[in-house]
């Protein structure tokens, strides 16, 4: 039997294999005359694979990478089988990287940096200190940038790895400047900070005279500039999160959702485009990146460091150590200005900073998601001047400044109110109506005001979007539980069925049936059941809602009920769903579980259990 001399290993988990590429696959084997090396095999399967010979046993859990113990043999040498589940595409054979060499541009950053700083220092006493001071400043600007770049550079120099890394270090540089130099711009020039700090054109100096303004400037810069940054920073600091552990996590969820495919390389072949536009080519499964542009970043930046200089900016006034006439005190340096405007920015900050950090500890925060609170600060402003024009706020603007405030949180509701509180009933009811007859995602249970907008980042507004929309896709472009997003969808399909019967979906709420699939699974006869046990379980099932039901909606119960399962049952999305929920791969019982066996076939049982394994 002849073999192939040399082979491209194929791709990891989420990789293109050479069946999605169109070749044929060839078998694994050392260089003729070759020393002998170190090899790797990969399960491309979820399921476990146990193969025994001779009294050896070889197994791979679900996509478990494992180095192969011994140097002097090849994998296939010792369990021939293993080239049947190399052509099936079950298992990969491939030889590991080579390890990462020492960091030489490290190191040598490292001696330049000492002996320029040396340099430097021993220069103070040549150049003239206005010199030694700017050459001083420059050169630690330079080594700052030099520093992050080698911290941030990929360690392979790849020309599209090398792109990506200079845009965001680019990016981080720019919000940095912004959050920064931006208020400690404005600060200096429109306040009494430009009396005791001078720049230009007698150089730096500062004045030691008045230190009450100097520290109280600083303190409010410090906190302009924390509060503007923080949602950036949390971005660069989420952002290092590998790739390729979010692509193997979503392969696991395909495999348990779409029954089509069975192998990596299925998934690939199926839906490796879109792998590739959420999560990047295959090499940048080692990377360190999230795809897409980060421009957004940068606007809400800019957005917040506005938005915290014209409410604590206080411009013309002058800092004293008491409340005197024309001065303030130094407390009062961060006592926002109370308006409309100032509590509504406040209010829409506040949903901001929650809205990332909850992105950042579920590990989905992506530069849509700045977009969203920069839209979120100029909508509430401009409701800010709506309050203002339509009500009269008068000795008492404390309810207005609330209602501000939560306009920030969903300035929709706040928008309705406005209209019921200005407008007639009969044209605020016309006014809703012609807005919007969908369903909104309130209606479902489990999903919370920072979830619902994530979900509108996606498009998804309503209760119908979200049932008509892809789960893989959203598996894709969230980061939000698969278990939570197949939970929300199952909802969604029965809301939509039962859109104009509230007072049925609460009764089968009360029964437990939260979930087309619940109802379809107990209406529709199992194969373990008679039909008479079947019918049992149906008339206690109809007899409970009946009682739950007020006298007018009983009628026709049952064949309300038949009809609606039996139009849940030939939906497209309870086969999906169902799969999802009875998958062997998350089967507690050991009967019940599948194992790849000798020759690549099923066979259901747990091989470590010694029991009869049955080829199926």
């Amino acid at each position: 039997m002849s073999v192939a001399t040399h082979r491209l290993p194929l791709p990891r988990v989420g990789r293109r294999s050479d069946a999605a590429a169109g070749r044929p696959p060839e078998r694994p084997a050392p260089p003729a005359g070759a020393p002998a090396e170190r090899w790797a095999v990969q399960n491309l399967t979820p399921r476990p694979i146990w193969i025994e010979r001779d009294g050896r046993v070889f197994t791979l859990g679900p996509l478990e990478e494992r180095a192969w113990p011994r140097s002097d043999q090849a994998p296939w040498t010792a369990f021939p089988e293993l080239l049947t589940l190399i052509d099936r595409h079950q298992l990969d054979v491939h030889r590991p990287p080579a390890e990462v060499e020492p960091d030489r541009a490290r190191q040598l950053a490292a001696r330049t940096l000492l002996i320029t700083g040396f340099l430097w220092l021993a220069a103070h006493w040549v150049l003239p200190a206005w010199w030694w001071q700017r050459t001083g400043g420059a050169l630690a600007v330079v080594a700052g940038v030099w520093s992050l770049w080698l911290a941030t550079r990929p360690r392979e120099a790849r020309r599209h790895h090398v792109r990506r890394w200079t845009s965001y270090n680019a990016v981080m540089i720019v919000v940095v400047a912004v959050g920064v130099l931006g208020p400690a711009g404005a600060l200096y020039l429109a306040t009494d900070l430009h009396d005791i700090v001078s720049v230009w054109p007698n150089g730096f100096r500062i004045d030691a005279s008045e230190p009450l303004v100097l520290i109280g400037r600083l303190m409010q810069l410090t906190f302009i500039a924390i509060a503007t940054l923080l949602p950036a920073l949390m971005y660069f600091q989420f952002d290092a999160e590998r790739l390729g552990t979010l692509r193997d996590r979503w392969m696991q969820n395909v495999f348990r959702l779409d029954p089509t495919v069975s192998t990596a390389c299925d998934v690939t072949a199926k839906y490796g485009r879109q792998l590739e536009e959420a999560y990047g080519s295959p090499d940048d499964g080692r990377g360190r990146l999230t795809r897409g542009r980060r421009s957004p970043i940068i606007c809400t930046t800019l957005i917040l460091a506005f938005g915290w200089l014209l409410i604590l900016l206080k411009a013309g006034d002058r800092i004293a150590g008491g409340a005197r006439d024309g001065t303030i005190s130094f407390i009062s340096l961060l006592d926002p200005s109370p308006s409309l405007v100032t509590y509504a920015f406040l209010g829409a900050y506040f949903f901001g900073i929650q809205l990332v950090w909850q992105g950042y500890l579920r590990a989905d925060l992506r530069p849509k998601t700045y977009t969203t609170i920069t839209v979120r600060v100029l909508i509430v402003v401009v409701l800010a001047w709506l309050m203002d024009a339509t009500l009269k706020l008068g000795d008492s603007p404390e309810i207005a400044y609330l209602l501000a405030f939560a306009a920030g949180f969903v300035p929709d509701s706040v928008l309705h109110l406005l209209w019921e509180k200005v407008l007639t009933p009969g044209v605020t009811r016309r006014l809703l109506l012609n807005a919007d007859r969908r369903r909104p995602l309130t209606e479902l249970e489990g999903i919370d005001l920072y979830e619902r907008t994530r979900l509108s980042e996606e498009g998804i507004t309503s209760v119908e979007a979200l049932a008509h929309h892809d789960l893989l896709d959203l598996f894709f472009k969230t980061r939000i539980p698969a278990a939570r997003l197949v939970d929300w969808v199952d909802q969604a399909v029965l809301v939509m069925y039962l859109s104009e019967d509230r007072e049925l979906r609460t009764a089968l709420r009360g029964v437990g049936i939260r979930t087309a699939s619940d109802l379809v699974d107990r209406t529709r006869r199992p194969r373990e059941r008679t039909a008479v046990e079947h019918q049992d379980t149906f008339e206690t099932l109809l007899e409970t809602v009946r009682h739950r039901l007020p006298d007018a909606d009983r009628t026709d119960l049952r064949q309300r009920l038949l009809l609606i399962a039996d139009a849940l049952d030939h939906s497209e999305w309870i086969g999906r769903i169902e799969n999802w929920r009875r998958s062997d791969l998350i089967e507690s019982d050991p009967e019940q579980r599948r194992y790849i066996g000798t020759g690549g076939e099923l066979r259901k049982g747990d091989p470590r259990i010694r029991r009869a394994s049955i080829r199926i």
